[in-house]
């Protein structure tokens, strides 16, 4: 019978390249390797304190086999400290490339942590930044954790921790000129930033036409974030909204593009909106809490905004508890040739939902009228749980044909399958079964993106909740025929850990618990044998 050590040789031999290389670095001689990788290679920096940038130019990898580049699976033990002559992590004509697991600590100094280098002809496509831990980028607004200023698209920016940054990301040129297209920005936390948790800057008509990765019709997904603003917030002139999404471009490549904007939650701001968008944008299955009341600001706004006006615009499931006395969601001067559509979101907030000419099926109420019908709405963030009461929010069955075409339009704030007779981010009541709202990477953010499937058909599927694991986790897998089942759990060298299961299972799902308590943070991989095939997933322990 098949041996675990052979079913994690047989992962490494499928999904590396024959002439792939990996190089171990220390802070006295990785700058030496950095000019010599290629397609396919890894570069392994040891844990430690590296005092130069991490200069990359000309990285290009292929969508097979990128270059990687990772800190210590031991997070966060490979710290970048940052100097004033460069942006920590610069990038310049590089493609697909990956780097993760590495700090970048800022030390009030006035550079950028990553930055898209905004050079004369540069460009960045299919890059990959996750568990970055970025703190320290504060000198100054204009001190930004991630960065595009150079023709970028393609962008997976996931699972990092942007903490106290001038401008937690800022992702396209000011004005409008290099556009910032087809990004992922999934399962990250920024907060207590000075200026954005986040900005996507508009794009000027005929932008997308100059390179050939930006001369698509596409989208941009944010999900799974948390956006908070409670401290640290700039006043006055120089005061931002957590999230600004501007326009995309009125004619040609781009006009058609749309933001999927779903899953996350924005907490917080004392002097601006939770998010400002002109869009085109998909708003859905969000929480938004708000208990400071900025004098003139609404916690969602749609607006105008360099000249353009909300094109299509559809905000639905969201839950909105706001103290903003000017609003709780209002649309502005919308292109009358485009629909904007506001249904079956609960909203409580004064002056609830205003000027969306298609508004229907929303459940809306007062401030105080919250506590009548969530489970706790509490000014506590430790207590807050904004799950409906029994027999609250809910009401006739909706229809989804306007929003069934979006990525996840089925699902509600925890990943369950929405059920339609409910208003906002929830569906269900009584008692909640999802994430705990929380200042935190979201748990089951990295669901869909923490596994490598090798050889497996679709009706295989393995997942981990919560995920980072910190002590105690469910391990789900699914199967389509019944028979002999193995799970073991690794070690990035290939050593087996632990047991995780062996014997006969019947097909379909199955949970089991996953006890990881006396193992080091860290990368790890679980693997299947099922079904004559096998499955192995990456998983990440995380630090309590």
């Amino acid at each position: 019978m098949m041996k675990y050590p052979v079913l994690l040789a047989a992962f490494v031999l499928i999904s590396t390249p024959l002439h792939a290389r990996l190089f171990t670095a220390t802070p006295a001689d990785y700058t030496g390797f950095l000019s010599t990788l290629v397609a396919g290679d890894t570069l392994a920096l040891a844990p430690g304190t590296y005092t130069q940038d991490l200069a990359l130019r000309d990285l290009n990898g292929t969508e097979a086999d990128p270059i990687v580049i990772m800190g210590s699976p031991v997070l966060y033990t490979t710290v970048f400290a940052a100097r004033s002559c460069c942006n920590t992590v610069g990038i310049t004509r590089c493609s697909y490339l990956v780097i993760r697991n590495i700090e970048l600590n800022g030390g009030g100094v006035f550079v950028d942590a990553v930055k898209g280098e905004g050079t004369a002809g540069n460009w960045a496509h299919h890059i990959t930044l996750e568990y970055l831990n970025i703190v320290g980028y504060n000198a100054d607004q204009q001190s930004v954790g991630i960065s595009t200023k150079c023709h970028a698209w393609n962008w997976t920016i996931r699972k990092n921790r942007i903490i106290g940054a001038g401008t937690g990301m800022y992702l396209g040129n000011s004005d409008g000129g290099r556009p910032f297209v087809n990004g992922v920005i999934e399962g990250n936390l920024v907060m207590n930033t000075i200026g954005y948790n986040i900005e996507i800057k508009h794009q000027a008509d005929g932008v997308r036409d100059e390179m050939a990765g930006t001369a698509i019709d596409g989208k941009t997904i944010i999900r799974h974030n948390v956006f908070s603003k409670e401290a640290n917030a700039s006043t006055g002139g120089a005061a931002r909204p957590n999230v600004l999404l501007g326009a995309f471009p009125s004619t040609g490549y781009g006009a058609n593009d749309v933001y999927e904007v779903y899953g996350n939650f924005f907490y917080q701001n004392p002097v601006e909106a939770l998010l400002q968008a002109t869009g085109n944008i998909a708003l859905y299955a969000n929480v938004f809490v708000n208990h400071f009341d900025p004098a003139g600001f609404r916690a969602v706004y749609v607006t105008s905004q360099n000249g353009f006006s909300p094109r299509s615009v559809w905000v639905f499931h969201n839950t909105v508890w706001s103290a903003n006395t000017s609003g709780g969601m209002r649309l502005y001067n919308p292109d009358p040739a485009y629909r904007q559509y506001c249904h079956v979101n609960a909203v409580f907030a004064p002056n609830p939902i205003s000027n969306f000419s298609d508004a229907a099926e929303n459940s809306t109420g007062a401030y105080a009228d919250a506590a009548q019908q969530l489970l706790n709405a509490s000014t506590d963030l430790a207590a807050l749980d904004l799950y409906p009461r029994a027999g609250q929010l809910n009401g006739s069955l909706t229809s989804d044909a306007l929003f069934s075409g979006f990525t996840d339009a089925d699902r509600d704030f925890n990943g369950a399958p929405y059920d339609w007779h409910y208003r906002g981010a929830y569906a269900g009541c009584c008692a909640n079964p999802g994430w705990k709202l929380q200042l935190d990477t979201m748990a089951f953010g990295a669901q869909s993106t923490s596994g490598v499937t090798v050889n497996a058909p679709a009706e295989i599927r393995m997942e981990i909740f919560p995920h980072p694991v910190t002590t105690l986790a469910s391990l789900r897998f699914s199967i389509p025929q019944g028979g002999p089942v193995r799970l073991g759990l690794f070690d990035v060298l290939g050593r087996r850990l632990q047991t995780v299961f062996e014997g006969d299972e019947s097909p379909g799902a199955h949970t089991l618990p996953l006890d990881i308590r006396g193992l080091r943070p860290g990368v790890y991989y679980l693997c299947l044998i099922a079904d004559g095939v096998a499955i192995v997933h990456r998983m990440m322990i995380s630090a309590l």
